[in-house]
C-alpha cells in the first residue's frame, strides 16, 4: 500500500512537470545514435525538436549532458519514444529498479525471518518517504539504476557469482568512471572469472560502439567535456556568451512544460560546496584523494594480513565507504537524490552484522529519520545522515573483523 501511495504521488509529479534531468539524458542518447555530438552541439533553430533541451541557455557551446556514452547507449531505447510517451515508462522503471536494489540486497544476506523482512521494509519506507526520492523521480534522474547495479554486485559477490560480478563491475565503470574507486579493494581478491566477466562486458560494449556512427569518438568528447566542466565547479548549466541568440519554441515535441520543475527543497551534499557557501573556504585539491587513501590505508593497517581473507562483499563495502568520502570532498555538485546509493551497503550492514551495539543502532535509526525528512536539523540533513551511516559502517566493519581474529 505504501508503494502504491508513493507511486500515486510520483505519478502526479511526473504528469505535471517536465522531467528536466531526464531530458538531457534522452537528448544525449538520441544524439549518440544519430552520430551527433552529445556534449558540444546544442540544438539550434531549424534542427529537429527531438534534440532540443530548453534548459540549455541559448547560444551555449555545450549541452547539459554529462553522462558517459555508455549511459547514453543504455538510454537509447527510451530515446526512440517521444518524450511525452517515455515519462511514465521511466517512472515505472525507477520503481522497478528501486525494488530490484532492495530485493538484491535482501537476497544477498537476508535469511527470510520476520526481523530481516521488517528491517528491509523500514529501509524501503525511509527511501519512499524522503524528499530525495520525490526529487529523483520528478526530475527523472538515473541514480537508482546505479544503486541497483551496486546492490546486484553485493548479491553476486556474496553468492560467488564471480562472472556476473565482473560484468557488473565493468558496467559500473562504463556508466561512471569514478565508480572505479569504489572497486579498488576488490583487486585484493580478484580471480579469473571476475576478470573474464569484466572483459566480456568491455568487449560487448566496444562492439556496439564500433557500429554506431562516431561511437568511439564520443568517448574522446566525453573526456574533453569533463575537463571543461571540472573548470566550472558548481555550475549547473553551460555558460553562454550570447543569451539572446534565439528563443526556444513554446511547445517542443508537443510539450509546453519542459522547463517546469517542482520547487521542492533539496541540498548539495558536497562538503566542499558547503564550506565555500558558509565560510568561503576552499579545500586543497589533494584533500579528497588523501582522504580516500587514508580510509583504505587505515583499514589495511587495522586489519593487516586479514584483509586478504575478507569476504568480497565486505571489500566492496570498504570501497564504497572510501568512494563516498572521496565524492563528498570533491568540489562537484552532489545532490541528495544520490542517497539511493546507500540501499545495498545499509542492508548489508543490517543483515550481515545483527549483533550491533546500541550506539550503532541509534546512528542507523537517526540516519533513517534524517533521510525520511522527519528531523530537518540543517539544510544538509542528508549529508548528516551519510556521515552517521559511514560511522556505523566503519564501526561494524572494524569491530567484526578484529573480533573474529581474536
Amino acid at each position: 500500500m505504501l508503494i502504491l501511495f508513493s507511486m500515486a504521488i510520483d505519478f502526479s509529479l511526473t504528469s505535471k512537470y517536465g522531467g528536466v534531468d531526464l531530458r538531457d539524458k534522452v537528448v544525449g542518447a538520441r544524439s549518440l545514435i544519430a552520430g551527433r555530438s552529445m556534449y558540444f552541439n546544442p540544438w539550434k533553430p531549424g534542427e529537429e525538436e527531438r534534440f532540443a533541451d530548453p534548459m540549455v541557455p541559448p547560444g551555449a557551446t555545450m549541452t547539459r549532458y554529462t553522462g558517459t556514452p555508455f549511459q547514453a547507449l543504455a538510454m537509447a531505447p527510451l530515446g526512440m519514444l517521444s518524450f511525452g510517451s517515455l515519462r511514465l515508462p521511466w517512472l515505472a522503471m525507477q520503481y522497478g529498479l528501486l525494488l530490484l536494489a532492495v530485493g538484491m540486497a535482501y537476497r544477498a544476506l537476508g535469511n527470510g525471518d520476520w526481523r530481516t523482512e521488517l528491517i528491509t521494509g523500514l529501509v524501503l519506507v525511509a527511501v519512499l518517504a524522503s524528499t530525495s526520492w520525490r526529487l529523483h523521480v520528478e526530475r527523472g534522474q538515473v541514480y537508482i539504476g546505479f544503486a541497483a547495479l551496486i546492490a546486484a554486485l553485493f548479491w553476486s559477490l556474496s553468492k560467488e557469482r564471480h562472472l556476473l560480478a565482473g560484468a557488473l563491475a565493468a558496467a559500473l565503470i562504463l556508466f561512471k568512471p569514478t565508480y572505479a574507486f569504489l572497486l579498488v579493494p576488490l583487486a585484493l581478491r580478484t580471480n579469473a572469472r571476475l576478470i573474464a566477466g569484466g572483459a566480456i562486458t568491455l568487449m560487448a560494449s566496444a562492439g556496439l560502439f564500433a557500429i554506431i556512427p562516431n561511437g568511439f569518438a564520443a568517448w574522446g568528447e566525453y573526456l574533453e567535456a569533463m575537463r571543461a566542466w571540472s573548470a566550472m565547479p558548481g555550475v549547473g548549466a553551460p555558460p553562454t556568451s550570447d543569451p539572446g541568440a534565439f528563443t526556444y519554441p513554446a511547445v517542443i515535441e508537443g510539450l509546453s512544460n519542459l522547463r517546469e520543475h517542482h520547487a521542492m527543497e533539496f541540498e548539495n551534499g558536497s562538503v566542499a560546496a558547503v564550506l565555500i557557501a558558509v565560510a568561503s573556504i576552499e579545500l586543497p585539491s589533494i584533500l579528497p584523494w588523501a582522504a580516500y587513501a587514508l580510509v583504505l590505508g587505515a583499514a589495511g593497517a587495522v586489519l593487516r594480513k586479514r584483509v586478504l581473507g575478507l569476504p568480497r562483499a565486505h571489500l566492496l563495502l570498504l570501497g564504497f565507504m572510501a568512494w563516498t568520502i572521496l565524492m563528498m570532498l570533491l568540489p562537484t555538485p552532489r545532490f541528495d537524490y544520490q542517497v539511493v546509493h546507500w540501499i545495498g551497503p545499509v542492508l548489508l550492514v543490517l543483515h550481515a552484522w545483527r549483533a550491533r551495539p546500541l550506539m550503532v543502532n541509534l546512528q542507523l535509526a537517526i540516519a533513517g529519520v534524517l533521510v525520511a525528512g522527519g528531523w530537518s536539523v540543517l539544510p544538509v540533513n542528508i549529508l548528516f545522515a551519510e556521515a552517521l551511516l559511514l560511522l556505523a559502517c566503519g564501526w561494524m566493519f572494524v569491530r567484526s573483523e578484529t573480533s573474529s581474529a581474536v
